[in-house]
Parts: C-alpha cells; structure tokens; sequence
C-alpha cells in the first residue's frame, strides 16, 4: 500500500476519527524529539540584513505561530513577512504582517511579499513547515554567495509523520520551448541542477522578481512559476538544508480551500496543456502542489 492511498484510507473514511489524533500526537512528538535531539545552532544575527522571509499563510494561525517560532530559535532578528488573507488574520510580534482580501491565494500573496523585501536574498516557505534545531540558513546563503550563477537554491523537506525525504520533483513542469541555463541533472559546487523544487527555497532577491507569480492561480502556482523560470533562473537542490514538513491533512475547513482547484487547472491548461512529463504526471504533480 504507498502512502497516497495510505492518506486516502486516514483522512477520507470513517477511520479519520481514530487517524487524526494519532496523526497529531505523531507530529507533536517528533518535532519534541528533535528539539531536544538534533544540534543545536547558535543564535545568529548575521543575515538580518541579507535574507527575508515570506510566509504565505491562510486559516492555519496555530501552524503559522509553530513555524514562526521555530524560526525565532536561531534567527532571533531575521525579517520575516507573513501575508494572510485569512477570514480573521493574526498578527504575530516582530513580523511585518500584510493582510489581504479573503481567500486571494498563494500565488497573490507572495507577490505582494515579494514587492516589499529589501534585502538580496528571500527565503520562500510555506506555513506547515518547521526549521529543525539545525536548519543551516546561513550555510545555504553562504554557497549562493560561492557560487554567483545560481538563483534558486531549493531545501530538503522532511514530511512528517514519516520521515520520510521528499526528492525534487523533476520533470513536473509545463511543456516549454525554453531551455535551462544549464543541463538538468548535472552539477554545480555538488548541488544538483534542477528545473523544479519544493516551496522552501532561497533566491536572489532581484532575478527572482523577474519571474514572480500570476495573481490569477490561487494554489496551483508551484509548477507554472517554475516553468516560466526556465531558461531564466538557474535553480539548484541542497540536500543539507532542512525543514520539516507537518501538514494538516485533517483541518476539513482548510482542505476544502486548498484542494479548490478547478479553475486553476482551467487557467494552466489554457496557457500550457498538459506536463511536460505526460498527463499521467499530471495528477500526480496537482496532488504534490496542493497536499500542504
């Protein structure tokens, strides 16, 4: 049984009721765990004037606090720029908060983010996500700095309850006349080139605003942006930049916003077709966008 049809049985049937608070017991667990398991990094200031980050956040106020704080444990003073266009929007201590219309989406909100950062470098993540003790930021800026080609500089997300290691989603883009600034797959400084990569990544403030996001997809942004960065961006993975990722498969109220995705597919198809990895992938890829 793989885990797609594993999630289905949880959180789609009657075994939910039993499912859900073993889910979140499993999940409060391991991020205990690892706070007091993995390394510790020290407090570090140094990038408050280098890095920001953009949070895009939507009815998830709990979530939101936990990666915040998770966060606030190593980088006490970094810029971080949370929007929310939720039905009653938080604002959190020492974050830059920006409230949008209801339900105006992902890909309209961190453009509006995006517009505000000031410094070279933005640091792109989702709500669910939560920095390990060890979450190496300034390591994965360090080799952006080293290596002055590279625009998008993707992170390893650990998906809990699991543990288990996402890899990057190559292939799974729109089918494109452009060409990579260089051949998917091979190397630079030993990251690995990549046309696509999770929602938790780094990138150079500037070549990043010459790609942004269509304000008219609400959730499915992930591949379009990726594949209007082709050609124009050059993305790598780092295996060594970590984050873990809890999701909520079982918040009812949130998933039936975040899988409300009919006229997304409306729009993208219009504008590309089907994958570039075939319309099998399709499915597949729509389930990986929306499965925060």
């Amino acid at each position: 049984m793989n885990r797609h049809t594993l999630r289905r049985l949880a959180v789609d049937s009657p075994l939910r009721f039993i499912a859900a608070p073993i889910y979140t017991l499993l999940v409060r667990a391991e991020l205990a765990i690892a706070s007091i398991a993995f390394p510790k990094l020290p407090l570090d200031r140094s990038l408050d004037d280098k890095v920001t980050v953009i949070i895009k956040t939507f009815e998830r106020p709990a979530i939101l606090r936990r990666l915040v704080r998770s966060i606030r444990r190593i980088y006490p003073t970094l810029p971080i720029i949370v929007v929310d266009d939720s039905c009653k929007p938080v604002r959190l201590p020492d974050v830059k908060s920006i409230f949008m219309p209801y339900n105006s989406g992902v890909s309209a909100g961190r453009q509006v983010a995006l517009d505000r950062v000031r410094t070279p470098f933005v640091l792109i993540a989702d709500d669910d996500f939560v920095f390990l003790p060890n979450t190496a930021l300034a390591s994965a800026v360090a080799k952006m700095v080293r290596n002055p080609s590279i625009d998008i500089l993707g992170g390893q997300l650990v998906d809990l309850p699991f543990l288990r290691f996402g890899k990057p989603p190559l292939g799974m883009i729109f089918k494109t006349q452009a060409q990579p600034l260089a051949p998917i797959g091979s190397t630079i400084d030993g990251l690995l080139i990549c046309d696509k990569v999770n929602n938790f990544f780094v990138a150079r403030t500037e070549r990043l605003r010459l790609v942004g996001w269509n304000a008219e997809l609400r959730m499915l942004d992930h591949a379009d942006f990726f594949t209007r960065a082709l050609g124009v961006l050059l993305t790598v993975f780092d295996s060594e930049f970590r984050a873990f990722h809890a999701q909520t498969p079982f918040d009812a109220g949130y998933m039936s916003h975040r899988m409300d995705i009919a006229n997304d597919r409306v729009i993208l198809t219009a504008r590309w077709g089907v994958r570039r990895s075939e319309s099998g992938a399709n499915k597949k890829s729509d389930n990986q966008e929306t499965a925060s």
